[in-house]
């Protein structure tokens, strides 16, 4: 499994179902990781999965920029929601390659906290109508396009 610390699974005041500090993490600390587990996808990859499983992947996935491929899993990550700036309380801030990708506690997190990832480091990328990822969207995941999209656009803004 690629969660290094204890998580919860609950229902989140922000939106569906979260994730959840099972105990305190300390600030630094490596909380998940990429494992052999992750599907690693290209657009070939992406075309044989079904209107379901798409849709599943590219709201839980993502675009990982050096190596432009796209990642999904099934462990629990998806339910990781955004939280702008330094209300995020999960991430990383670079890109690691494909294999060392990770995120860490940007701060101590209380038991039973809600982890919160802030989406607009990774999610500037794969949205262009000219990428080979966009065509997907459009297929599966336009509602999660619209919101990914936003973010960049209040980035912009800052």
């Amino acid at each position: 499994m690629s969660w290094l610390v204890d998580v919860e699974f609950n229902s989140s005041p922000i939106e569906g179902t979260g994730v959840f500090a099972a105990r305190p993490i300390k600030a630094g600390t490596r909380l998940w990781q990429f494992d052999d587990a992750m599907h690693v996808c290209d657009a070939a990859a992406l075309a044989r999965l079904s209107d379901e499983d798409l849709a599943f992947a590219l709201h839980g996935g993502y675009l990982h920029g050096p190596s432009d491929l796209f990642l999904w899993y099934r462990d629990g990550m998806q339910f990781m929601n955004h939280a702008p700036g330094r209300a995020a309380n999960v991430g990383l801030g670079f890109w690691p390659e494909l294999r060392q990708d990770h995120c860490v506690a940007l701060r101590d997190i209380a038991a039973g906290e809600e982890l919160f990832e802030d989406y607009t480091f990774w999610s500037c990328a794969g949205l262009e109508s000219g990428h080979w990822l966009h065509p997907f969207y459009m297929r599966g995941g336009r509602r999660h396009h619209r919101f990914l999209k936003s973010l960049r656009t209040e980035r912009v803004a800052a």
